[in-house]
Formats: structure tokens, C-alpha cells, sequence
């Protein structure tokens, strides 16, 4: 067997020394008897860190956009179906205002002025729906064509890799990120594309909110700095969980790829009930990992969704009061209903956004 698959302590990167005074924690799916290692499914070090660095930094992004130079033309298409597919939903709620204070509202309906309201909402609703049509359409296809570019580049890299490299790396590993890892990065490019969209419609919403009232404005932006703070606790934690989930889905993959190798010799040596064991306990740990990892990923969500709400409250309560005290017209309490929603939804997709880019 290799040094990767099921050897004696003595074999292997494990045999390196260490002070008799310190003893090092068991890797998983190794079972220790005396301090002494007694069997071991996969690799006894973990390469992870080294052989594919931190989770997500500003050097992964720039060499995954190198891939997406020969695309520019579409992307540069589907960003600006995304730019006016966020235009057309920050004036709908605009709309909405006009119809409610200028022709509705007032003592006699202006029906001609809601008629060319009603018009201009159509015309809107239309460019919406063909923005989302053809930026979903440009981005479909070049996720496609970009996710066959990555899978064959990255084969052509590993027959270029060292020796070294291949000895330390089991196929289990190599195989989780060959698949795991490219879909990830499809995902990433779909989303991302959408995100220029979400980062452009939070700065639109603030403005117009400031637009048509500071005061109310002012109240309803209020709980942004609570969200901040609670992301400021949640950012690290979450990296090193989202990156421990990495490391044990490559290290199942590799027990079960090592385990697949090597069956005649576990099955000569009766090792069947043993390295089910030892695998059980590397897919233990895997499935505590995820599972705190999506603990961590799903946090976030109800914590927007709370603040959505307690920002909605403010509205109707300090914009039902301005209205009954005649300081404040009533479409203008039902646009900032509508962009209250529509602020937190962009948050909420780029708190997804960026557990997509830590997997």
C-alpha cells in the first residue's frame, strides 16, 4: 500500500518527530490506543491549506476573471440588462407614488393622469421583463461555456504538476475539487453578474428614500448599522467553518477513492469491518462540519428578515402618524413599504453570495 492508504505509524508523513512531551490530536478517521495510532483511513496530514490555499481572497477572484476575458462582450451585455433590470425596479415603486398622491388621491381623480401612469407602468413592466429575460439568457451560456473552460484547463494543469504534489494529494481530493469546486465556480459567475445588480439597487433605494423624505428615510436606514455589526461577528466564524466543511468533503472523497484502491488488500487482510469503521468516522466528522456550516450559512437569513420587518414597523408606525398629522402623503408610506423590501433583498442575496464563494 501507498504512504496515503492504510499503514503502520512508522510509515508515512505521520513519522515525523515530535517532543515526547507533546502528543499531536488524531487526524480523522484515526483511532488511537495508548497515544499510538492504531489504523488510519486516508491521508494522516492534511495538505489541504497547502496544496489549495484560503477558502476565497482577491487572488482566486482574479485569476477565476481571467477565464471570463475571452466573454466580455456578453458579460458586458448581461451587466447592462442587470443595470436596467434594477432601474425598472426602482421606479416602479416611484409609480406606484404618483398614481396613489397625484391621481387617486386627490378630491376629484385625475383619470387621464392615471391613464398615462398606467401606461408608463406597462412600458416599465415590459423592459423589466426583457432585461431579466436576456440577462438570465447571456448568463446561462456563458456559465456553460465557462464551466467547460475551467474543467479542461484544470486537467491540462494536473498533467503538469510535480511528482510531489501527486504523492501528497490523494485522487479523492483532486476529484472533490475537479467537480465541487468548478460548480462552485459556476455558481459564483451566475450570482456575481446579479450582485453588480443588488450593490447598484441598494444605492439607488437609499437615494430615493432620502429623496422623498430624510426623516423617515433617516428611521428606516437606522437598523443597516445593527446588520453590520452582527456580520462583523459572523464574517471569521463563518470562513474558518465554511473552510473546515472544505477540508473534510476532500477528506471522504480521498478515504473513499484510497478504500476503492486498495479493496483486494483490505479484503486479504480482513480489514472489511475496520476501515468501515474508520471511514464512519471521517463521514461522521464531515457531516458535523456541513452541518455547522449551514448553521452558519442560514444564520443570516433570519437576521435580515427580522430587521426587514422591524424597518417596515418604523414605516407604518412614524409614516402612518406623519400621514394622519398631514406631513406626509400616503403613496409616499406605500413607496417606502415596497423599497424596504426591496433593500433587504439584495442583502439577503449577497449574504448568499458570499457562502457560495466559501465553498
Amino acid at each position: 500500500m501507498s504512504e496515503r492508504g492504510y499503514s503502520s505509524p512508522d510509515s508515512g508523513p505521520a513519522a515525523s518527530p515530535t517532543p515526547p512531551t507533546q502528543q499531536q490530536p488524531a487526524a480523522p478517521g484515526l483511532t488511537r490506543r495508548r497515544g499510538r495510532p492504531l489504523a488510519v483511513v486516508g491521508s494522516q496530514v492534511s495538505y489541504e491549506e497547502e496544496m489549495f490555499g484560503a477558502a476565497f481572497d482577491g487572488v482566486v477572484v482574479r485569476r477565476f476573471w481571467q477565464f471570463i476575458s475571452p466573454y466580455r462582450k456578453l458579460v458586458t451585455i448581461a451587466v447592462a440588462a442587470v443595470l436596467l433590470f434594477t432601474v425598472t425596479q426602482v421606479l416602479t415603486p416611484l409609480l406606484l407614488r404618483m398614481a396613489i398622491d397625484d391621481a387617486v388621491g386627490l378630491s376629484v381623480p385625475d383619470r387621464s393622469l392615471l391613464l398615462q401612469i398606467a401606461r408608463v407602468f406597462f412600458i416599465v413592466v415590459v423592459i423589466n421583463y426583457v432585461a431579466n429575460v436576456v440577462q438570465e439568457m447571456i448568463v446561462g451560456r456563458v456559465s456553460g461555456h465557462l464551466l467547460f473552460d475551467l474543467r479542461r484547463a484544470m486537467y491540462a494543469h494536473l498533467q503538469q504538476v510535480s511528482l510531489s504534489f501527486m504523492d501528497k494529494t490523494e485522487v479523492g481530493r483532486l476529484m472533490s475539487r475537479l467537480q465541487g469546486d468548478v460548480n462552485a465556480l459556476q455558481e459564483f459567475l451566475e450570482t456575481s453578474i446579479f450582485a453588480i445588480g443588488d450593490l447598484v439597487l441598494l444605492l439607488g433605494i437609499v437615494t430615493v428614500l432620502l429623496w422623498l423624505d430624510p426623516w423617515l428615510g433617516l428611521l428606516t436606514l437606522g437598523v443597516v448599522p445593527a446588520l453590520f455589526a452582527v456580520r462583523i461577528v459572523w464574517l471569521p466564524r463563518a470562513r474558518k467553518v465554511f473552510l473546515h466543511a472544505r477540508v473534510t468533503s476532500s477528506s471522504v472523497n480521498g478515504a473513499l477513492a484510497e478504500n476503492v484502491h486498495g479493496i483486494r488488500a483490505i479484503q486479504g487482510m480482513a480489514r472489511e469491518d475496520v476501515n468501515y469503521r474508520l471511514f464512519g468516522e471521517i463521514a461522521n466528522e464531515n457531516l458535523r462540519a456541513h452541518t455547522r456550516a449551514s448553521r452558519y450559512s442560514n444564520m443570516m437569513i433570519p437576521i435580515v428578515d427580522a430587521l426587514t420587518g422591524l424597518a417596515m414597523g418604523i414605516v407604518v408606525l412614524v409614516g402612518g402618524r406623519m400621514v394622519l398629522g398631514g406631513d406626509l402623503d400616503l403613496g409616499v408610506v406605500v413607496a417606502f413599504l415596497f423599497y424596504v423590501q426591496r433593500f433587504f433583498d439584495p442583502i439577503r442575496s449577497l449574504t448568499i453570495q458570499y457562502s457560495i464563494m466559501q465553498r
